[in-house]
């Protein structure tokens, strides 16, 4: 019996693909850590320096399902901007908004987006990235 007969019988069941995320993160260490953190919790991941890079890598990656992004970058636009491009452009990603600096009362997230403080917890990374993806 071939494997595609198998898989329609539903003897054979493959593992569903892992969601992709993108990391956009301008220090190294820090984007080589997250990077690591998510792969781990089962993600695959990506991962670029600024929301530049991180525009051509998401247009030609459809099957990225979630961005998680530092707030400040050397970038044209910042983290939150890069959320609200998203949310105009690819509805469908959901999007982690991160920073150490304390954030004015007002900000807002886009739709689908949410908020982790650093210095941050792996469980709070992985509890975001499980809130929106899953």
């Amino acid at each position: 019996m071939s494997v595609e007969a198998l898989h329609s019988a539903g003897i054979v069941r493959t593992a569903p693909k892992a969601p992709t995320v993108l990391v956009v993160e301008d220090q190294a260490l820090l984007r080589l850590y997250v990077s690591e953190m998510i792969t781990e919790a089962g993600y695959t991941v990506l991962s670029v320096e600024n929301a530049d890079e991180a525009l051509s890598v998401i247009t030609s990656n459809p099957d990225i399902r979630l961005v998680f992004s530092d707030f400040e970058m050397p970038s044209v636009m910042n983290g939150l901007d890069l959320g609200y491009y998203l949310f105009k452009t690819r509805p469908d990603v959901a999007f982690v908004l991160t920073s150490g600096a304390k954030m004015d009362e007002g900000f807002a997230l886009p739709p689908r987006g949410l908020f982790v403080s650093k210095p941050f917890l792996e469980s709070d990374v992985c509890s975001a990235l499980a809130q929106l993806v899953h």
